[in-house]
Parts: C-alpha cells; sequence; structure tokens
C-alpha cells in the first residue's frame, strides 16, 4: 500500500506522520529533507530494535548523507528515570549535536519517550524523527511521552512532543499475538470513542480489518487516533484535554493493588470498563454503547481479568493515584462517543460501583451467577 501521510497539529508544533506497509524499506526518501544540509545524526535503539531494522535505519542515514553516532540500550537499560534523561543529554553532547542536527529513536514506546524529551530540551529543539516498532507506540508517539520518573514520584516529568517526523510500518504490526499489540488496540478503540459517533460507529469494521490481517485497517485506525488525541489535546476546553486519561487512573490504580504481572494493556482495559461503568451513572453515558466498548475489547482479545481485590483498599488507591496529580478528584470520563470530559464522583457512586466491579473480577464470580 501507498505510505499515507498525515499532519499532526497541536500547540505550536506540527508532526509529519507516515504510515503503511515497507515504510522502513523508503526511510531515506522520507527523512531526506527533515532537515536542511545532513551532518550529524544520532541513531538511538532499544532492545526491540532487530539486526535487519538497525540495518535498514543505520543504511539509510548513510546513504543521505550523515554521519551516525549510535547509541543502543540493552533489555535491562532504564529508560523512565529523569536521571536516564540526563545521562542520554551527555551522550548527545559527547556527539557535539547541535539544532541543525537530526535524533533518531528506534524502539517502543519508553525509548521514544525518552528520547522525545531529550531532543525537544536540547539545544531549545533538535529535529527528531520516531520509527515506533510497537502498535502502542504507532498510536501514541506522536502526541503523548511515558513521563518521567522522579525518586519514589512515578511518571511526573513530561512535554508536549515535538518530533519532525514518525515513521510507521504497518509490517512490523500485522498477524501479532494479543500480548505485543493489545496496549495499541485499547489505545485504538480509547481513541475511537474520543473522536466521534461516526468514528466509534465505523470502528468495528477496522477491527474486523486488523484481525484479518488489513493493512489498510491498521492505517486507517492509526490515522484516526491522530486526529483524536491532536484534537483532545489542543482544545480550548481544559477538560477535554484530559481525555486521554480515560481509564488510566484506575488502571495505575489496580497496578499498585495487583502488582507488576498484570500485563499494563489489561490493566488499562480494565479501567476503561470500570470507568465507562461510573460514566453511565455519573454522565449518562449510554448503557450500549458501555457493552459495545465490552464487545469491541473481547473481540480483540482482551478477555476481562479475573482477581480479588478489597474495595476499600482499590478505592484508597484510585485516590492515591489523582491524588498525586491533582488536588481533585476528578475521573475523564465518556458522555457519548465524542466527549470525554473530567467529572466528579460523589463518594456513594464510586464505592458502589467498585464493590459490584470487584464482584464481578472474582475467580469465583461466575460459580455465583
Amino acid at each position: 500500500m501507498t505510505i499515507r501521510r498525515q499532519l499532526v497539529n497541536f500547540g505550536r508544533t506540527t508532526t509529519d506522520y507516515r504510515v503503511g506497509c515497507g515504510a522502513l524499506g523508503e526511510l531515506d526518501s522520507l527523512v531526506s529533507h527533515v532537515v536542511g544540509s545532513p551532518k550529524r545524526a544520532m541513531l538511538i535503539c532499544d532492545a526491540l530494535v532487530s539486526d535487519e531494522v538497525h540495518e535498514l535505519a543505520r543504511r539509510a542515514l548513510i546513504d543521505i548523507g550523515f554521519s551516525i553516532e549510535e547509541v543502543r540500550f540493552g533489555a535491562d537499560a532504564s529508560l523512565t528515570r529523569l536521571a536516564d534523561a540526563d545521562a542520554l543529554l551527555a551522550r548527545i553532547a559527547d556527539a557535539a549535536i547541535t539544532a541543525d542536527d537530526l535524533i533518531v529513536a528506534v524502539g517502543g514506546f519508553e525509548l521514544c519517550s525518552l528520547v522525545s524529551y531529550c531532543s525537544t530540551v536540547w539545544c531549545q529543539g533538535t529535529s527528531s524523527v520516531a520509527i515506533p516498532l510497537t502498535l502502542d507506540a504507532m498510536c501514541s508517539v506522536a502526541t503523548s511521552m511515558r513521563q518521567l520518573d522522579v525518586g519514589d514520584a512515578a511518571e511526573m516529568v513530561g512535554i508536549l512532543p515535538h518530533w519532525d517526523m514518525i515513521v510507521c510500518d504497518i509490517d512490523l504490526v500485522t498477524a501479532r499475538p494479543v500480548d505485543e499489540v493489545g496496549m495499541g488496540y485499547v489505545q485504538l478503540v480509547s481513541c475511537a470513542l474520543a473522536e466521534s459517533k461516526r468514528a466509534w460507529e465505523q470502528f468495528p469494521d477496522l477491527v474486523d480489518g486488523m484481525l484479518a490481517g488489513r493493512e489498510k485497517s491498521f492505517a486507517d485506525a492509526l490515522c484516526r487516533a491522530q486526529t483524536a488525541r491532536g484534537s483532545a489535546i489542543r482544545s480550548a476546553n481544559p477538560s477535554s484535554r484530559n481525555a486521554v486519561l480515560y481509564g488510566t487512573v484506575t488502571a495505575r490504580a489496580l497496578g499498585a493493588c495487583l502488582g507488576g504481572d498484570v500485563p499494563a494493556y489489561r490493566l488499562l482495559a480494565e479501567g476503561m470498563r470500570f470507568e465507562a461503568r461510573l460514566a453511565h451513572d455519573v454522565c449518562g453515558f449510554e448503557a450500549d454503547t458501555l457493552f459495545d466498548q465490552d464487545d469491541l475489547l473481547e473481540d480483540l482479545g482482551i478477555e476481562e481479568l479475573a482477581f480479588e481485590l478489597d474495595a476499600d483498599r482499590f478505592i484508597e488507591a484510585l485516590r492515591r493515584e489523582r491524588f498525586s496529580r491533582s488536588n481533585r478528584f476528578m475521573l475523564a470520563l465518556p458522555r457519548f462517543p465524542g466527549s470525554i470530559r473530567l467529572a466528579n464522583v460523589d463518594d456513594d457512586v464510586l464505592h458502589r460501583h467498585a464493590e459490584a466491579f470487584l464482584a464481578s473480577r472474582r475467580p469465583d464470580a461466575d460459580a455465583d451467577r
């Protein structure tokens, strides 16, 4: 398929977003005009990068005319702390990278987030290209980053990305098991719900196409995700700008309670399921739309999670998570497709839904029905 182009605009930045099959094979022509006069480039890769992908990226930069400095992180490398950004900035300084040079990130969401932060602050902004290798990174790196940890405070330091170009190769994510693409699937469901009623009604067809391995369906879903996330971030309404938080507060709270063995995509799916039920009570979110969301997640292979958790402990974790970032306990809840806004949740509503949700997730819940 043809490499598709979409301009992602928010704030004062515009990102040239490219997506299609075989995009890595056309990297030299895609990236050739990002900087005016190619001189130096820093190629930064994580452990997800195969030798083949690394060679494609390296050869493309050389063919354009760059001399290359490389940083390759191993599987055990830390990429999520502010100290890790300081260390990478030191490597950028050693390579004598200037504002006229190029920084290229190849890897998953954490690596792209780290590089996004560093390239934005280096020389008050250095040209940068992201080559995300996972579906969730393809969905989100244009508009957000995994915020950096400071001491015991997790995910607290971040900025809006300022990528010049993002190149997504659909071949890397088609026909992959759900454990590899699950986070991307969940984010795409959330984006479809946030975009519009029309996008939500059309999304089941895209799900069918993605499950069938159709490249166009992946490209359509990813491009629509950029529209939804970009619209939320540049919204004049501060409440609307928080639409990307849908499900995340509950996901983080569940993660704190259940430990690190549960895949992040399953936690986010549970967060969206729980918060959709809150929205039905708090915002009048239609039950049919709520169940449509459940069905889409199931169709994508993301089943309900079985666990046992005390309601008071769960609510305490929810409050602790939200109050670590805000002085008010408000959650990003859907009102209808195309509208996700911050909303207050009364204590009695929160307790009632928490108890019902947790009772339905007990391992013996099916036997009790």
